[in-house]
Formats: C-alpha cells, sequence, structure tokens
C-alpha cells in the first residue's frame, strides 16, 4: 500500500485522483481549504463518476490546509509521517481580469509554499508532483516540448492564469527538488468529464463555454453565431477518467522526464465541437476566420454572444502542438465521446 498526500481535495481532478488512489487500496491524506463535508461529497460523487464505491471515501483521511499559512497550517509530523507521494493540485482558475494578484498568491507563492513544506517535512524516498497545464505555453507559435518553460511577459498569453501557471514551473525548476529528479510537472489538457457516459462535476473550461452559449439559444432560439477561430483550430479535451489513468501510471513510474503533457495525440476540430453543440441546443455556431469577419461585422446578437465569451473563446484562435509519448497520452476523444460529453452537459449539467 502506497502513501498519498493530496492537496485540491476539493476540485475537479483531486477528487478524481482521490477516489482512484483509495479504490486501489492506496492510503490517502486529502488536503483543502474547503470543509470535511464538501470534500467527502465531491470525493464521493467522483468515486460515482469512477464507477466505483462511494463508500470507499470514508477510507480517506481529511486535513484543513492553508496556501497562505506556515507550513501550510499542517499537523506535518502527522501528515508526512511516512515516504509519499504528495499531489499539488490546489490552484485558482479563473480567466477573469484584474486577478492577477490572486493568482499569483495562489498558484505562485502558494505552490512555492507547498514546495517548502514538502522539501522541509517530508520522509525520505518521497516524491512531489506538480499539476499543471498545457495551456502554459501562452499564444507562442510551434510546438511545445516537455521540458522546463523559460520567462515570457504576460501579455504573451491569453490570460493570467495562464502567466501564473508558468511562473510557478519557473520557480520550481530552480529548486533542490528539480536538481535532484524527485520532481514531476504534469500539464493537462482541458479537462472534460468521463469517456464512457459524459458525466462531469465541472463547471469550468468548456463547460464555462457551453452555459453561457445555452443561455442565448435558449432565451433566443434559432440564430447562428460566428466566431472567429484559426483556420485549424483544435482542442485538447482530456477526459477525466482516461487522465486518472495516466497520472497513476507516470507516478508509479521513473521521474525520468521532469515535464509531461498529459494531452491527446489526435485533439477536437473545433468545427466538430461547434456541430455537436448546434445539434444539442436550438443555435447554430459556425467557425469563421478575422477575415470573414471584417467582410461581414457581427450582428447585434452576434457581438453580445462573443462578448459574453471573450474569456474562454481566445482559444478557438490558436493552433495547438504539444509534444506526447503514448504512456502519457490519454485516449482521444472521439466523435462518440464528444458527443456524450455535450449531450450530458446539456442535459444534466446545465441550470434549470
Amino acid at each position: 500500500m502506497a502513501n498519498h498526500v493530496v492537496d485540491g481535495a476539493n476540485g475537479f481532478v483531486g477528487s478524481h485522483l482521490i477516489g482512484a488512489l483509495v479504490a486501489r487500496g492506496d492510503s490517502v491524506i486529502a488536503l483543502a481549504r474547503a470543509s470535511e463535508e464538501v470534500c467527502r461529497r465531491k470525493v464521493a460523487d467522483a468515486l460515482a463518476t469512477l464507477h466505483l464505491d462511494p463508500g470507499l471515501v470514508s477510507k480517506v483521511q481529511f486535513r484543513a490546509f492553508s496556501l497562505a499559512e506556515p507550513d501550510l497550517g499542517l499537523p506535518v509530523s502527522d501528515v508526512f509521517a511516512e515516504p509519499c507521494t504528495y499531489w499539488h493540485s490546489a490552484a485558482l482558475i479563473t480567466f477573469f481580469p484584474r486577478r492577477e494578484d490572486e493568482l499569483r498568491a495562489v498558484n505562485v507563492e502558494g505552490s512555492d509554499n507547498v514546495r517548502a513544506t514538502f522539501s522541509r517535512h517530508s520522509s525520505p524516498g518521497s516524491r512531489y508532483i506538480h499539476v499543471s497545464t498545457a495551456y502554459q505555453c501562452g499564444t507562442a507559435e510551434g510546438k511545445t516540448m516537455e521540458g522546463w518553460p523559460e520567462y515570457a511577459r504576460p501579455a504573451a498569453f491569453r490570460n493570467d492564469y495562464e502567466h501564473s501557471k508558468r511562473t510557478a514551473e519557473i520557480q520550481l525548476s530552480r529548486t533542490r527538488l528539480a536538481r535532484d529528479g524527485d520532481v514531476l510537472v504534469t500539464r493537462l489538457g482541458i479537462m472534460v468529464g468521463h469517456s464512457g457516459t459524459g458525466r462531469a462535476l465541472s463547471d469550468l473550461g468548456i463547460y464555462d463555454f457551453l452555459r453561457v452559449i445555452a443561455m442565448f439559444a435558449r432565451r433566443t432560439p434559432g440564430e447562428r453565431v460566428r466566431f472567429v477561430c484559426h483556420p485549424n483550430a483544435t482542442l485538447h479535451l482530456t477526459p477525466i477518467d482516461g487522465t486518472v489513468d495516466r497520472l497513476l501510471a507516470l507516478a508509479d513510474g521513473p521521474f525520468d522526464r521532469p515535464v509531461r503533457h498529459l494531452v491527446n495525440r489526435v485533439a477536437v476540430p473545433v468545427a466538430d465541437l461547434f456541430a455537436v453543440i448546434s445539434a444539442h441546443l436550438p443555435i447554430e455556431l459556425v467557425a469563421v476566420t478575422a477575415a470573414d469577419v471584417a467582410a461581414e461585422p457581427f450582428g447585434r446578437f452576434e457581438a453580445i454572444v462573443n462578448m459574453r465569451c471573450k474569456y474562454t473563446s481566445p482559444y478557438l484562435r490558436f493552433e495547438y502542438d504539444f509534444e506526447c509519448h503514448d504512456d502519457a497520452s490519454p485516449p482521444p476523444v472521439t466523435p462518440r465521446v464528444l458527443d456524450l460529453l455535450i449531450s450530458w452537459y446539456v442535459r444534466e449539467g446545465l441550470p434549470a
């Protein structure tokens, strides 16, 4: 039985990771800022999503922690009593502007506090996994390689969230953990629900976009809405079940490469995503170029919808190419899986 400490226990990735770990018989200490009741409910729901026994949540030990407090406010002698794998998945995810100070406090300074606490108190033989995002690449062109990143100006990113995740990786790369090879950075794609059912316990990313589209589609059905997209725009949607499987496999193996992309080799074309959304909601989404809009400007309705999607739609305007390998690449999102993901959220996930 292996020992794990997982922070961000009430988050989408953290709750499913905890569920998978405890289901295979490992010992798990779950850390979160939220109450134990909230965390237990989240992990139980994640277990159900993964087709596992929700009752296994009783085997998880929960501890309150704070990214801002010394030693994370933890009873460190208890939490780090045995060699463990520490998973740092806690993060603030927001694409809204004027949140850069809060993003830095959580994703950069908080991450450094986690790493420092682990370095001071973990038992010999422990290992550290930092959960990041593949989209820390920002707006850089060309292939993003699996390696420690270099500094880039805030203007080189779509939002302050991406910049904060890049900065956290840079700071981690300068630590003794990185020099000694005891750390693994896992860069995730756009997280979505279960590949077999579509069930998703998240309102972030593509679901935030879908929620806005559904609101307008239901208010004014039958409209056509264009979005400016890169001609080769694709999205690296990664179902939670396949992502967790790859995370566990990487954690069990050697940390021979410190940075890994957990993205699909075959991404989802934006045109395919728009077609599926249009099939399940009374709206027609169309991918166009900036030149198309210059020739035929947005109508009032289109302009309003685009404005409401202005923090998620920038991801449609770029072509992404990530270095990835079979041992870290989750199974691709096929047309059938894409339909399951969208149809489940339209049916079960949207506000009534």
